[in-house]
């Protein structure tokens, strides 16, 4: 039995925001001392999606913010859609950082082959 990297990717952010004091000498330990940095970027990333600042990312406030951050590109609705889409797992309309976080690593690369060894 182990723990899925995408598990593991949520854990890891359970512990930076806990920030439990035992934590910050095991992510020495483990090499992650810069750790706070890249879940701080993540969350900068999800808090610019979410334009209305409720928790959520709706497909406006994606296309809002595509369009913020490349004005002018005539395929960012379209780009803004793909994403959503990939992003918006339990397709309710509304993305949550968890699902954010998950399509995040996707994108990435992170742990495409895990599943192989199973």
């Amino acid at each position: 039995m182990g723990m899925k990297y995408n598990e593991f990717i949520v854990f890891l952010c359970l512990v930076y925001l806990l920030n439990d004091p035992a934590a910050s000498e095991a992510k020495t330990k483990m090499g992650l001392g810069d750790l706070e940095s890249t879940f701080e970027t993540l969350v900068d990333a999800f808090v610019f999606l979410d334009k209305n600042k409720d928790g959520y990312v709706s497909k406006d406030e994606m296309i809002q913010a595509i369009n913020e951050s490349i004005p002018g590109e005539r395929s960012a609705g379209r780009i803004a859609m793909k994403r959503f889409e990939e992003m918006d797992w339990d397709k309710n309309g509304m993305v949550t950082f968890k699902e954010f976080l998950f399509a995040f690593t996707r994108w990435v690369g992170i742990g495409e082959n895990e599943d192989d060894d199973e």
